[in-house]
Parts: structure tokens; sequence; C-alpha cells
């Protein structure tokens, strides 16, 4: 039996409707709604061919080949603006390592496409957690106590606070990824904040 690689699907298209999944011909993922990120699904390693429709429908949005390595998770988010014919798979590899029981292994992924750079840092003078991550780029995975916080996302190296996250809670022993997600221009910036596959827990020294 072939290895698994737990694949996750997440639509960040704005102006998208609801998509379809489809892997090596057969449909994977259903009617995924735009902001949704769904459960992981294993897929076997090696190549894959994958194409996104319009929920339905059958001519692609999106065609892309995945190549899967053994026991190794991934996201793959649709990106970018179907009016502007710039709409393509983002594959990120979600590797947070082992986490400790207080810590938490935060990422952020840029997937608004009319913002800028961005920083994301704790208010009140709290520090910078993540900094200048470009559209469809991922920071890497940041260990960080385990607590609730209130969080600020900038243009990078501005003060001017483009959305506020407060009382974002960070539990021990868990992965998460916060996605910025919507525009930037229409007031619909949001995050979407998810828990990631992690290796086995390991004790705080």
């Amino acid at each position: 039996m072939a290895n698994q690689s737990p694949v996750r699907i997440g639509h960040c298209v704005p102006d998208a409707p609801d998509v379809d999944v489809h892997v090596d011909g057969e449909i994977a993922f259903e009617r995924i709604a735009f902001t949704e990120v769904t459960d992981y699904a294993g897929l076997s390693s090696g190549s894959h061919e994958v194409t996104i429709t319009a929920h339905g429908e059958s001519d692609p949005v999106i065609e892309t080949t995945l190549d899967l390595d053994d026991d190794t998770s991934y996201t793959v988010l649709a990106t970018g603006m179907l009016d502007e014919d710039d709409i393509a798979a983002t594959v990120m590899m979600d590797d947070p390592g082992t986490v400790a029981d207080r810590k938490c292994h935060a990422r952020f992924i840029h997937a608004s496409p009319d913002a800028p750079a961005i920083d994301i840092r704790v208010a009140g003078g709290g520090p910078t957690l993540f900094e200048n991550v470009s559209f469809r780029e991922a920071s890497e995975y940041t260990p960080v106590d385990a607590d609730t916080y209130d969080i600020e996302v900038c243009p990078a190296g501005s003060d001017d606070i483009a959305l506020s996250l407060p009382t974002t809670t960070l539990d021990g022993g868990s992965a998460i990824t916060a996605i910025a997600v919507g525009l930037l221009g229409d007031d619909s910036l949001s995050a979407v904040i998810t828990e990631d596959a992690t290796m086995a827990l390991a004790a705080d020294d």
C-alpha cells in the first residue's frame, strides 16, 4: 500500500463561485466555498493531476500537478482573482515540526490579492510575529507561547492596522495557520485560522 500524504484545499479567490476539486480525474473535494479550508484527505505519495472547476462544471479554472512526498502534509490554496485571469494553485508544505505542550507553532499565508506585503504583530507594542510576507507566500512556522493574544495585521513597515484579530487563542501543543483572505480595497479583508497536521507532541523541558 502506498504511503499517504494528507492534503487539504482552501478557496481564497474572492470573485469565484464554489468549486470542486478533481484528482486524477475523480472528484476529491466538492462544493468548497470562498474562505473554506477542507479537512485533510489522504492521497498516495507521488504525482497527481489536479483540476479545480466551478461547482458542477467541467471546464477547469486551475490545472496543476502535485508532487507529494511520503508522510508529508500539504495545503493547496486557490488564489488570485478570476476576473483578472490571475487564478492559480498555491501549494504549501505543512511542516510545523514537533510542538511542545505549552507552545503553539504558528504560520501566516498571504492570500489577499490586493494587499501589499504584510507584517503580523501582537497589539500594544508586542513583538512582530511575521514580517514582510507577500501575496502567495507563507512564513515559516514560529513557536509562540500558548496564550490568548490581540493580533494586528499591517502593511509591511507601517503602523497602519489593516485587520485586527482580538482574543486569538493559541493552544499549547498545536500548530495553526492564519490565512489572509478577501480584499483590502473593499474592507472584506479577514483571516481564516486552521489547525494543521503536527508531529507527535513533546513535553516541555
